[in-house]
């Protein structure tokens, strides 16, 4: 039976207000309330934008959804975890403060910001799973111990997921730091014969796993945990991954790591995808007015995670006239291994009904 993922037209240009009526216009014609109870610690999971970032999906854009939330007198709070790579997200202190700075705090939406894996991003709770993989994930103790959840998800493409949406959003945005270390150690690696010698990717390596000798670069595997910043950061194509094989357990491991997340969760959880500001890259680059790979198409969501960024990504590649990997400019990558794997592992059902909501 075919999951149902809601629909409201929206762009940027409508402005913050009409886009946070669009969202809770959505919730409402859903019925999303059902999902939700009196006194339920309701996680309302973002990504605040890192510094400099310009095209996250800003707080006022959400404001409906924690007002939709506050109606039925749950107890809600906005939250992300910290990040791995170096940033002013890397632990709670600069990343509440940054959160603050783009809007998500009380006197903005009403209801504070919490980082829910601890000072560090250590708090973590290990969670049983069933999966390929993982029989064990980590995820932020404060996701696994609220009652429900609802998922605001910025639709981006991702350098190594090549799709950013719910799942990444659940799997690797829930999940403490030892869970997204585990998540990213699929990814091997290396130097190749393209480098420069710039350094750019020894500056911004998070775990010094980096050196540079009179030729190139070079990366020791012992110490690197797999985050892709050299990736990103290289401007040269020298860094090198086999996305054959690595990309596909990337996404089979967010997968498992987004069922971690909503164990417990089972329908007290609500999936919102916005596709505004669709950029080739995702909210942790600090880049301003990253250019959209498509035009604004609008906002989905669904109670089915993998009926909802199915719906996303058909969404998008019809709006670009291309598959993905051709508008994130990596060939390489395949977004459907998230959502098969998640399918497989019983987080959602990929066939879905869009509903238009006017």
């Amino acid at each position: 039976m075919a999951s149902k993922v809601y629909f409201i037209s929206a762009a940027r240009s409508d402005g913050e207000k009409v886009i946070s009526k669009k969202a809770a216009k959505l919730f409402k014609t859903a019925g999303f309330a059902d999902c939700f109870r009196e006194n339920d610690f309701t996680a309302v999971k973002v990504h605040v934008g890192e510094a400099g970032n310009t095209t996250y999906v800003t707080a006022p854009c959400i404001k409906g959804l924690v007002d939709e939330l506050l109606k039925l007198k749950t107890r809600p709070f906005v939250t992300d975890t910290s990040a791995l790579y170096v940033g002013r997200r890397h632990n709670a202190i600069e990343h509440t403060v940054l959160a603050a700075e783009h809007g998500f705090s009380e006197d903005v939406l009403g209801v504070p910001f919490i980082v829910p894996d601890g000072l560090f991003g250590t708090s973590e709770t290990p969670v049983k799973i069933n999966g390929e993989l993982n029989k064990e994930v980590f995820i932020a103790s404060d996701i696994v111990r609220c009652q429900a959840l609802l998922s605001v998800a910025h639709f981006t493409g991702h350098c190594a997921a090549c799709m950013g949406a719910t799942l990444k959003t659940l799997g690797m945005g829930c999940a403490s730091r030892k869970g997204k270390m585990r998540q990213h150690a699929a990814l091997k690696l290396n130097i190749g014969d393209n480098c420069t010698h710039c350094g750019q990717c020894y500056d911004y390596c998070p775990a010094d796993a980096i050196t540079l000798n009179d030729v190139k670069a070079h990366i020791d595997r012992d110490k690197c945990i797999g985050c892709a910043e050299c990736l990103v950061a290289c401007r040269f194509n020298a860094v090198e991954c086999n996305w054959g094989e690595e990309d596909e357990t990337l996404q089979k491991n967010i997968a498992e790591h987004a069922l971690g997340t909503l164990q417990g969760k089972q329908d007290k959880a609500v999936f919102f995808n916005y596709l505004i500001s669709i950029t080739k890259d995702c909210d942790c680059f600090d880049d301003t007015d990253m250019p959209n790979i498509v035009d604004d198409i609008g906002i989905i969501a669904s109670t089915d995670p993998v009926a909802v960024d199915r719906a996303a990504l058909d969404l998008v590649e019809q709006k670009g006239g291309k598959g993905l990997p051709v508008l994130v400019a990596n060939d390489k990558l395949n977004p459907i291994y998230q959502l098969q794997h998640a399918q497989r592992i019983g987080l959602g059902n990929p066939d879905y009904d869009l509903i238009n909501v006017d």
